[in-house]
């Protein structure tokens, strides 16, 4: 079988595998409306604009936040499959279907051409080509392109066993491109691919390469990060602009579980009970037939072969358990219930740009490359041609049923919301249920929305959503304090009407436009911006008591953002009292919320005394609109400013009268403006 037999097998396979998403490419998307929609988004976003510009990272969405494209995947090393398709037919579901279709078949030819190279059998790359495009894994992820695009991995492993018998320069600049291009189409990626090709380094090359070949790999390398530092740099600064970080609780949540290994997709034809693991991320099952293929190919005494081949043969079998006890995170777990010792990835915590990696599960994806390279030299070693192809048929007929989806999850994709209103922002309701539906809706019109869905959320967020699920006609004043806004209400989501009837209220709003599933309304610009920040000087504070969380509160005094104070959950009663040490004049106090803008205090009683005896009252009510002015105005701290204006003031107190059962009250730092 020659790879252009190939390539045609995996174009007919992949179609049939997603059937019937081919005849529906221009309407629909793999799996639900969520990450795929907000692919399309990005796709179509690098299309419309020149990329790493500041107008390309401050893409359309969760205005009015700027930096918005850093929130989540590039997926540059996407581009040259989906900027053609957009500028061709200006259908950016057609530009995502041809790179998720793609992604199958580009897959599975760079694990042919990397099983080809190490072994010159067709018919074994053929069985790590359909290993690798169509593992079991690749089901659990139809809805993550990225995660999808792993093809550039096979492809620059290979350019590094080329180098090493044929140290070229083009071999060293197919590495660095692809290296590039799997970096520029998955983040994930960038990490993973790395840390294989430093253990690729250490096992082939060490003491092989001369100096002069070291260098002109390492110079090919690192022209590539040279090429991909731009990007890099723009996340930075923007991660750090919103103090942007996984919490190691995040990390540990979305490791994989040991049991993962006996755990498959929901969506799987023979494998949906196998459910010995909870979570997408840990539906790790290999497949029967790779494992079975792998323990007959341990279980000859004697492999054929040159010495050469048993070391590949042991790095990439090594290699894919090694990445599986790295995708299990810092803290292993089996079936739910931790081990109580550190997993290797601990020590990758430690590197750079590991701390942003928040899904070590998908190490995952780089095992499935080494167990089909595996695959493949088992194969290869079948010495009777004929026993070879009927191996390499039953292999690949037995990995395609292990992938094999009952139904192939096909959602149909919302409708474009293309509107008369002359507005430039638009907000979509319900916000929660039609963010990326407004994303997409806005594409044919390239207006920015309020709404957002990304890997991060725009520190805002949460108090907009609050504020609008409550129906407070205060948060549409304030998103049309300086310019008219569009408000399109999804009919999917008002069955009752409460939506429709919470902004026709609104003075200032007219209907413009409308469709058999939404209704379009302007608003025009209110002038209810927020209030001016109030200054001041810093008054110091001698000492603060809480009812709640009393070992933490010296962490809202710090002067740190990542430390807090917090308690778990809003019940009503949690109060902070402040001692300023003297009598003296307050304007206001600060409540800084960091990197916890959702755990603003739902109500909030602020008193003042001059002795600690008698109180006055000086603020009461809710704290979401202050929590939303706080945010778009300094997304990194979201400082809560609650103006005081008195005289003689020694102590203060907070108390939090709210109920919120799902979500704590945080403050990062605390401080009182004189």
């Amino acid at each position: 079988m020659s790879i252009v037999l190939a390539a045609a097998a995996l174009i007919v396979i992949t179609c049939v595998y997603t059937w019937p998403l081919l005849p529906y490419a221009n309407s629909a998307v793999a799996h639900d409306r969520g990450d795929p929609l907000l692919v399309t988004w990005i796709l179509w976003w690098t299309s419309h604009t020149m990329p790493l510009t500041a107008a390309w990272w401050n893409a359309p969405a969760f205005h009015p936040s700027a930096g918005v494209l850093a929130f989540s995947e590039n997926l540059l090393g996407l581009a040259p499959i989906a900027v053609p398709i957009n500028a061709l037919t200006g259908s950016p579901l057609l530009a995502y279907n041809a790179a998720f279709l793609l992604s199958y078949v580009f897959s599975g030819l760079g694990a042919y051409l990397l099983a080809f190279v190490l072994t010159r059998c067709h018919g074994a790359s053929f069985v790590a080509a359909i290993a690798f495009a169509f593992a079991p894994y690749r089901l659990s992820h139809t809805q993550h392109l990225q995660l999808l695009s792993s093809y550039w991995m096979p492809v620059a492993i290979a350019a590094l066993h080329l180098f090493a018998a044929e140290p070229k320069w083009r071999w060293a600049a197919l590495f660095a491109v692809s290296w590039l291009l799997q970096a520029l189409a998955c983040g994930y990626y960038l990490f993973f691919l790395s840390i294989l090709a430093v253990l690729w380094l250490a096992w082939f090359a060490l003491g092989r390469l001369s100096l002069r070949q070291a260098i002109r790999l390492g110079t090919a390398w690192s022209l590539a990060v040279v090429a991909l530092a731009p990007v890099l740099l723009g996340y930075r600064s923007i991660h750090a602009a919103y103090g942007f970080r996984r919490s190691p609780v995040e990390v540990v949540n979305y490791s994989a579980d040991i049991a993962g290994l006996l755990a498959a997709s929901p969506d799987s034809l023979l494998w949906s009970g196998l459910r010995f693991a909870e979570g997408a991320e840990s539906e790790i099952f290999p497949g029967l037939t790779i494992v079975a293929l792998l323990i007959a190919g341990l279980a000859v005494w004697r492999i054929p072969g040159r010495h050469e081949s048993k070391g590949a043969l042991f790095f990439y079998a090594g290699s894919a358990v090694l990445m599986w006890t790295l995708a299990l995170g810092p803290a292993p777990k089996l079936s739910g219930v931790g081990l109580g010792v550190p997993g290797p990835y601990a020590l990758l915590a430690h590197l750079p740009g590991f701390d942003g990696m928040r899904v070590p599960a998908r190490l995952w994806m780089v095992s499935v490359l080494g167990l089909a390279v595996a695959a493949a030299f088992v194969v290869a070693r079948i010495e009777s041609r004929r026993v070879r192809r009927a191996v390499v048929a039953a292999a690949s007929l037995g990995m395609l049923l292990d992938a094999w989806p009952r139904a192939f999850p096909v959602v149909a994709a919302p409708g474009t919301r293309i509107t008369t209103a002359g507005a430039r922002v638009r907000l979509g309701l319900p916000l929660h249920e039609s963010e990326t539906e407004t994303m997409f809706g806005a594409i044919p019109q390239a207006k920015r929305v309020v709404n957002g869905y990304s890997g991060y959320h725009a520190p805002q967020h949460a108090a907009l959503r609050y504020l609008l699920e409550h129906h407070d006609p205060r948060i549409l004043e304030r998103l049309a304090a300086t310019e008219p806004i569009e408000v399109i209400v999804e009919t999917a989501g008002d069955r009752d009407g409460a939506w429709n009837a919470y902004v026709q209220r609104h003075a200032g709003i007219r209907r413009t436009d409308s469709g058999p599933d939404w209704t379009g309304y302007e608003l025009r610009a209110s002038g209810a911006v927020a209030p001016a920040e109030i200054r001041g000087t810093a008054v110091r504070i001698a000492g603060i008591v809480t009812t709640a969380n009393m070992p933490h509160i010296n962490a809202v005094l710090d002067g740190d953002l990542d430390t807090r104070w917090h308690s778990q959950p809003q019940r009503g009663g949690e109060t902070l009292t402040v001692d300023l040490d003297r009598p003296q004049h307050v304007a206001a106090v600060v409540l800084c919320l960091g990197a916890y803008a959702g755990q603003f205090p739902r109500r909030l009683q602020v008193e003042v005394s001059s002795d600690g005896v008698t109180w006055t009252a000086v603020y009461r009510g809710g704290t979401a609109l202050e929590t939303y002015d706080a945010a778009v105005r300094s997304p990194r701290e979201v400082p809560i400013t609650l103006p005081i204006q008195r005289d003689g003031v020694r102590f203060l107190r907070l108390r939090q009268t709210g109920v919120e059962p799902r979500t704590g009250w945080t403050i990062v730092e605390l401080r009182v403006i004189g």
